[in-house]
């Protein structure tokens, strides 16, 4: 599997991106959501455009690349946080989501520069997001700390954290497709080619 120099310089972006986003973050409160605080993250948004933007191969690079830099020590995780203790973490499920996040909505999204599309690309995101961050959270939970913790309790807890991702997620759709149309006018000919294949059909 070979990367281009653009490729590289592009997933060395979003790493980047990724890592100042964990510093940004903490600048900004809990948002409270039905009386629950919950803890801003950009990297729900953050995985989901890089598939978009990259592609689903070089999006879930990048988003591996920042995975791997949080676990040889580098201070890019939740918190300003790192080390390889994090496996054993609870919440580290939700880091290798990321993975599969960005290539999901890269998949999804494919060349298309339509913001609906890539609105329901960056939203669906979520979906293996939340799935393997809250697994790896009852394995975690249940088989390492010996703590009873049933996956629908956990999908319930969760529900306030979904809430703020689709909003966010949704936002980043929209980004997404302001983004293309001036660092990526190539996929502009995407919707072209879409709407004459609508009007000949």
């Amino acid at each position: 599997m070979r990367y281009t120099p653009r490729e590289i310089a592009r997933i060395a972006l979003f790493v980047a991106l990724a890592a100042a986003s964990v510093y940004l973050a903490r600048l900004i409160p809990p948002i409270v959501i039905f009386g629950t605080g919950v803890p801003v993250s950009f990297m729900p948004a953050i995985s989901a455009l890089a598939g978009i933007l990259l592609g689903a191969r070089n999006g879930a690079t990048a988003m591996f690349v920042y995975l791997v830099a949080g676990l040889i020590g580098l201070p890019v995780y939740a918190g300003g946080t790192g080390g390889i203790g994090h496996v054993l973490a609870p919440t580290f499920g939700f880091i290798l989501g990321f993975i599969a996040a960005a290539w999901v909505a890269g998949r999804i999204a494919g060349q298309s520069s339509r913001p609906a599309r890539l609105v329901v690309a960056s939203v669906l995101a979520l979906v293996p997001l939340y799935a393997v961050g809250i697994v790896y959270m009852a394995a975690v939970l249940n088989l390492y700390l010996h703590q009873s913790a049933p996956i629908a309790g956990l999908v319930l807890s969760m529900t306030p954290f979904v809430v703020k991702d689709v909003v966010e997620n949704a936002a980043a759709g929209l980004l997404a497709a302001a983004l293309i149309r001036r660092l990526f006018p190539e996929r502009l000919g995407t919707v072209a080619g879409e709407a004459g294949a609508r009007e000949s059909a």
